[in-house]
């Protein structure tokens, strides 16, 4: 198989699963959509093997941590302004308060498990 059936395949095997998630969770299923999901990793997996040629390279591999380290950077930021607005406005709503603290600990945890993923990447590539 070579790369452009296979970039084919992954965009026929996303509209199929995208079509079955939402009418199933439209009709209250919800263990369709999981079967739907594990069957579509299998066989993207093994669509996978089956290329000849390089799918992806290291300069796939470096454009992903850039775009991650600035989407974790981002959400980080616009989280903490926006969960300082919501508790400065607690007085108005009392749910702005909780909102607010949804988002300064979501904004932590990221970037606390950015830390940890971090350090355990460097010292796999280091050892």
């Amino acid at each position: 198989m070579d790369k452009k059936t296979y970039l084919s395949l992954r965009l026929l095997v996303v509209a199929v699963v995208a079509g079955v998630v939402s009418v199933s969770v439209v009709s209250g299923n919800y263990i369709v959509p999981l079967a739907v999901a594990v069957t579509a990793a299998i066989v993207m997996y093994a669509a996978k093997k089956r290329v000849e040629g390089v799918i992806e390279d290291e300069r796939d591999y470096q454009t992903a941590g850039n775009a991650a380290r600035w989407t974790v950077n981002i959400y980080a930021a616009v989280s903490a302004v926006a969960a300082m607005m919501f508790m400065a406005m607690r007085g108005q709503n009392p749910g702005y308060e909780a909102f607010g603290s949804f988002l300064a600990y979501s904004a932590c945890a990221l970037m606390l498990m950015q830390s940890v993923l971090f350090k355990y990447f460097q010292g796999k590539s280091n050892g």
